[in-house]
């Protein structure tokens, strides 16, 4: 079994790896203007792909148990996320629009998403609860605490119209939405890592956020001062983004969901 394992360890990299190099180039090497309907196309397959993938594990596990609702919560904030880069997409070929100043329907399904990848986390938490050592977790959180902080209060502009005021209190929300991500993931990771089939894709998915966060933060300070050619590269670390979380659902579909539960849902 253990080998077994590493061979897919080494397979799923691998396939991370080369995914992420090769829909990154495709947006890298587009000419300025195809880079914008290169990375929405990009978004929407790898966005397609991950949401799939956890489609497929709610399927098979069923929505019974623990594990279930947070199946669920994951695979709907993965669909929500995915729903708001089709949304970028309608507004494109719809009406020519590339990057929305003010506030729009891809905001709410972002929002929506964030809370359902939170809740998902939360559940697991709730499960683990007895196992975990929330103490380890309190100087990364004051210290995410402090950058969000100063992120705030450097990128507030001096004098904004009431939409504007609208706009910019929901772009810089982003990257206070990711705490509510990163510091459950970062438990489940530093507490789990020792167990090596269950950490796998707790580090996937904990790596997956934390790539999505990086990118929120410098997103939001090109966005806020008004740098919009540079938006596009941190749409690299959105795709890298899916990619990884596929690669975590990849990894539950192929050992967290046993064929054992499955023969046991289908007598059920």
């Amino acid at each position: 079994m253990e080998d077994k394992i590493q061979k897919t360890l080494k397979f799923t990299i691998l396939y991370m790896a080369v995914s992420i190099c090769i829909v990154d180039g495709l947006i890298i090497f587009a000419d300025s203007m195809q880079k914008y309907p290169t990375i929405i196309w990009a978004l929407i397959v790898t966005g397609s792909s991950a949401s799939t993938l956890g489609i497929i594990a709610l399927f098979r596990h069923g929505l019974h148990g623990v594990h279930g609702k947070s199946y669920l919560f994951l695979t709907l904030g993965l669909i929500m996320w995915l729903t708001a880069d089709i949304t970028l997409a309608y507004y494109y070929y719809g009406f020519g629009i590339e990057e929305q100043k003010l506030v729009s329907f891809t905001d709410f399904f972002w929002i929506l998403g964030y809370v359902f990848l939170s809740l998902h986390l939360i559940t697991i938490l709730r499960m683990l609860r007895k196992k975990i050592n929330f103490k380890i977790i309190i100087v990364p959180t004051i210290a995410t605490a402090l950058l969000i902080i100063f992120n705030i209060t450097s990128l507030t502009p001096q004098e904004l119209t009431q939409e504007e005021l609208e706009a910019f209190v929901i772009t810089i929300a982003y990257p206070i939405l990711d705490l509510s991500l990163i510091i459950p993931s970062a438990l489940i990771l530093v507490n789990f890592w020792r167990d090596y089939q269950q950490s796998i894709p707790w580090f996937l998915s904990s790596l997956s956020l934390l790539v999505n966060a990086i990118a929120d933060d410098g997103y939001v300070r090109d966005f806020v001062n008004h740098n919009v050619h540079n938006l596009w590269f941190w749409d690299l670390f959105y795709v890298a983004d899916f990619i990884i979380m596929a690669g975590a659902l990849y990894w539950y579909n192929r050992f967290h969901i046993s064929s054992k539960l499955i023969n046991n849902k289908r007598n059920y």
